[in-house]
């Protein structure tokens, strides 16, 4: 069985693609994932006692389990959120893909 963790969390919708993209590569480049993804979504929850309902952009990120505690630990510290949404979940995969991810991280 192989296995690699998914990170996601997300970004104000004010934040430009370049922003995002440069958040993404972030963690990219310091290897603490192999690659990342982006998306706009609508979010709704309540937030001071008021139903919130906005865009964001979600991000994922893919990395090994090794990494995880360490990306969620640097994704916290460049977070513009005050309570940042940050979740992860292990993933069985190929063999040829959780290797990948291995070197990218390595």
């Amino acid at each position: 069985m192989h296995q690699i963790a998914i990170v996601t969390t997300t970004l104000p919708s004010a934040t430009s693609i370049h922003m995002v993209k440069s958040f993404k590569s972030k963690f990219v480049k310091a290897k603490l994932s192999a690659c990342a993804q982006s998306n706009k979504i609508n979010s709704t929850y309540s937030w001071d006692d008021k139903l919130v309902s906005e865009d964001e952009w979600r991000i994922i990120f893919k990395t090994t389990t090794n990494r995880v505690d360490e990306l969620i630990s640097a994704i916290t510290k460049a977070h513009p959120y005050d309570i940042p949404q940050i979740v992860h979940r292990i993933e069985i995969t190929t063999k040829e893909y959780s290797s990948w991810v291995e070197a990218q991280v390595s």
